[in-house]
């Protein structure tokens, strides 16, 4: 009993030995720490603290293979953070720094010191994701060039665009560059005052105004373009066409007169007068002229003389149903240029003669394509004209020519290039039918309407001469 009795003293005082040695222990540690944090001055070093998430303290204490130090109540409020890692710093003041704890996921976490630095550079990646969502699509309009400008403009169309200019100056002088307005299609429009001046002003090259309704006047008194010469202030249009225009005579002069570099243009039935054929003559460039079934210049001989012998590069004319007399139709004749290819002389019933169709062949060898439909007059001797005189020539159009004996149309088959004929109204469905023998190669009656200068044939309706023209 006595030895049991000593056994358990000797493992009592064991224990008070080691609880002695740890509160020795802990009473030096709580010294060190309250010389450090009270009297930071006295040192050159700077503090680095660190904190540790106490939800998740036992995990990291097992990683670094340490326990838990336990403390008695009274002594938790006195005790300081964990001793802080001194770093020695000569060169720079003591700078304390804080720390945060940060967690990836739970039961995890990551120490480091707390900075200033921008939210975005330490943002969690879902946040980040978030701000980029917020500010999708919004695009600082004002810091763009005016060359990205221009580039999105070309994506609209013309009415968008016209509303586009309205937001401010700087917009609309971008919408003013020419590059936007080059073709533009207005048929079958509206248009108000002066609306079409503004619009040829800014460096349209492409228009297109078929069965539109032109308001005059065309140029507004503000815009000073009345009084201007075409060397003054000549306008950019190319290719223009007028044609089943609602429009004035002289409304048609006052854009004809500032359109010097004219290519193609189309005036189909529309009033025109003895001026506006002067007005034509200016265009020496102008290679195809659709005049057909225009009403006013019917007896203006001298202004068609002048006409036709200023456009010598024209390729394709057509003068078709348009009640000229004959001192008209005989200065067309005598003035044609030698480049002609396609021409439509169609509808002059009592008019065009044998001897009229002769000089056409002997002015125009390279001839193309011929119409000369609608002529009472034209007898057997034209199919020997045409024969002898044009080798190049592909379609020929004799529709309703009753004089011609349907016998010569055989003889037809020595034109070595022809591939389509009209012979409309002349023969019954037999004698096509035997004249489709006779010509196995050469195409009869397929077009019932000339194409001869005409900027829209067959279902093309939103392009002209070939060029596509956005509508408005």
């Amino acid at each position: 009993m006595a030895a049991n009795t000593n056994g358990k003293r000797s493992s009592c005082n064991d224990s008070d030995l080691d609880c002695n040695e740890k509160r020795r222990t802990r009473a030096q540690t709580r010294k060190i720490r309250s010389e450090i944090f009270e009297n930071p001055s006295a040192t050159n070093m700077t503090f680095m603290t660190w904190d540790v998430d106490p939800i998740i303290t036992q995990h990291i204490y097992d990683d670094l293979g340490v326990r838990e130090i336990l403390v008695e109540d009274d002594c938790v409020e006195k005790l300081r953070p964990t001793p802080p890692i001194m770093v020695n710093n000569g060169l720079f003041p003591p700078k304390p720094r804080k720390c945060e704890t940060v967690h990836s996921h739970p039961g995890e976490s990551r120490l480091r010191p707390q900075q200033k630095t921008t939210p975005c550079r330490w943002m969690s990646q879902k946040q980040h994701r978030q701000k980029i969502d917020a500010t999708a699509g919004q695009v600082p309009w004002e810091r763009l060039s005016d060359e990205l400008l221009l580039s999105v403009f070309s994506w609209l169309n013309k009415r968008d665009l016209s509303r586009c200019m309205m937001v401010c100056s700087r917009w609309h002088n971008v919408g003013l560059d020419e590059s936007l307005w080059g073709r533009i299609d207005l048929s079958g429009k509206s248009l108000r005052p002066a609306a079409l001046g503004y619009l040829v002003a800014r460096g349209v090259t492409v228009l297109r105004l078929a069965r539109t309704d032109v308001c005059s006047p065309v140029f507004h008194d503000e815009m000073g373009l009345n009084c201007m010469s075409v060397q003054e202030c000549p306008l950019k249009l190319q290719y223009l066409d007028l044609s089943m225009c609602n429009i004035e005579v002289s409304s048609v002069n006052e854009v004809l007169r500032l359109c010097s570099r004219l290519v193609k243009l189309s005036l189909e039935s529309c009033s025109v007068s003895g001026e506006t054929l002067r007005y034509i003559g200016q265009c020496s460039d102008l290679d195809t002229l659709n005049l057909a079934m225009c009403t006013g210049i019917g007896e203006d001989h001298e202004a068609m003389a002048y006409m036709m012998q200023q456009c010598n590069k024209l390729t394709s004319l057509n003068i078709a149903w348009t009640n000229l007399n004959y001192p008209t139709l005989a200065a067309v004749v005598s003035n044609l240029p030698r480049s002609l290819e396609h021409l439509n002389l169609s509808g002059f019933r009592s008019l065009l003669t044998d001897e009229a169709v002769y000089m056409v062949v002997q002015r125009c060898p390279g001839l193309i394509e011929l119409d000369v439909s609608d002529s009472s007059l034209l007898t057997p001797t034209t199919l020997e004209t045409l024969i002898n005189g044009l080798q190049s020539v592909r379609h020929l159009a004799l529709s309703r020519c009753y004089h011609i004996n349907t016998a010569y149309l055989v003889n037809l088959g020595a034109m070595p290039k022809l591939a389509t004929l009209e012979v409309f109204g002349i023969l019954c469905e037999i004698g096509i039918a035997n004249l489709k023998e006779l010509l196995p190669r050469v195409k009869v009656n397929t077009r019932l309407f000339s194409t001869v200068a005409r900027p829209t044939t067959g279902y093309r309706w939103t392009s002209i001469w070939g060029l596509k023209c956005p509508n408005m």
